[in-house]
């Protein structure tokens, strides 16, 4: 099934199949061949969102398949296992859920899958994770020099969480990703969460004074003030300030107790706000107002935006169109 929304730079695929082959061609441009290993009729199922550069997809297998191929060069991809009955081999490593494999585009991989793999990902374009990395004072990019392997999971990173949840939201509501803001905080999220996961340093910033450290953040502000019916974005305002992330991040967490996502979170709740109290049609779209303002997960947006103002935005909604 292919689904295109409004804007040419998304897709949508989704798909069930009943032979290796069929599954091998799911992912477009990678030039896959897969080996079905193990013995019984072959059940799969793909499904992929991609837009600006950015490809989520999910894979299911009910059998054992070697699986080669070379992803299309410049690009990055970081995976995780789902769940597995058991473990599988990736260029020649065992693989578990205890681990995130990479692929660099361009170079040839191969993985044995276990019986019954179930695993997503993320594509990136490395032009483009390397211009946010560049924006928020991290270069070279992480993974740039990396060839296919293996890393170690840390305890609080959850990509097939994150991307598990992401996916489902798109799964029942694809025409979100019409939404050009949307898109772009989904964007910019992903690359955080990789640069976090692949270059997990200490914060710098220690030896800020607090001083300098007030200038950053009232520098923020300023900048957030003035683009307050934007949905502005971390590394935008890295750019902005000239400063790297994790000088924004200290900077923040000393002066406001808080990091700069939170406190942009809590902006874009408050646009959110100020735009269901202006309407005068008491069926509105929440879902298309959460997304205007970036947000992918309608009940995670009703959940911060209760806790944050004390009411769900349909009460908001109803007490506005009453008046």
């Amino acid at each position: 099934m292919l689904h295109r929304p409004a804007s040419d730079a998304v897709s949508v695929r989704v798909r069930d199949t009943h032979d290796a082959d069929e599954q091998a061609a799911c992912l477009l441009d990678w030039g896959q061949c897969y080996e079905q290993m193990s013995s019984g009729a072959f059940d799969g199922h793909f499904e992929s969102y991609c837009f600006d550069g950015v490809e989520l997809f999910r894979e299911e297998a009910n059998q054992v398949v070697q699986q080669y191929g070379r992803p299309r060069p410049g690009t990055l991809t970081i995976g995780a296992l789902l769940d597995a009955d058991e473990g599988g081999r990736f260029c020649g490593a065992p693989l578990t859920p205890d681990h995130h494999f990479f692929l660099r585009g361009g170079k040839e991989f191969h993985f044995r899958t276990p019986q019954r793999v179930s695993l997503t990902a993320v594509t990136v374009d490395m032009e483009r994770f390397g211009a946010y990395c560049q924006r928020v004072g991290e270069m070279p990019p992480p993974g740039a020099c990396l060839d296919s392997g293996l890393v170690r999971r840390n305890p609080r990173d959850d990509l097939g969480g994150l991307l598990g949840s992401l996916m489902q939201s798109l799964r029942h509501s694809p025409d979100m990703l019409r939404h050009a803001t949307l898109r772009r905080c989904l964007e910019e999220g992903l690359h955080s969460t990789l640069l976090g996961m692949s270059n997990p340093t200490e914060m710098a910033g220690k030896d800020l004074t607090a001083s300098t450290r007030q200038y950053v953040v009232g520098k923020a502000r300023d900048y957030m003030r003035e683009h307050v019916e934007e949905a502005i974005t971390v590394s935008e305002l890295c750019a902005h300030i000239r400063v790297s992330r994790r000088t924004l991040q200290y900077s923040f967490q000393d002066v406001l107790g808080t990091n700069p996502a939170r406190y942009l979170r809590n902006m874009r709740l408050n646009g959110a706000r100020r735009e269901i109290r202006r309407q005068t049609d008491a069926r509105a779209p929440m879902a298309d107002i959460a997304a205007h303002w970036g947000f992918w997960h309608p009940s995670r947006f009703a959940a911060e935006y209760k806790s944050l103002f004390g009411e769900l935005p349909s009460q908001t909604l109803k007490a506005a169109t009453q008046h």
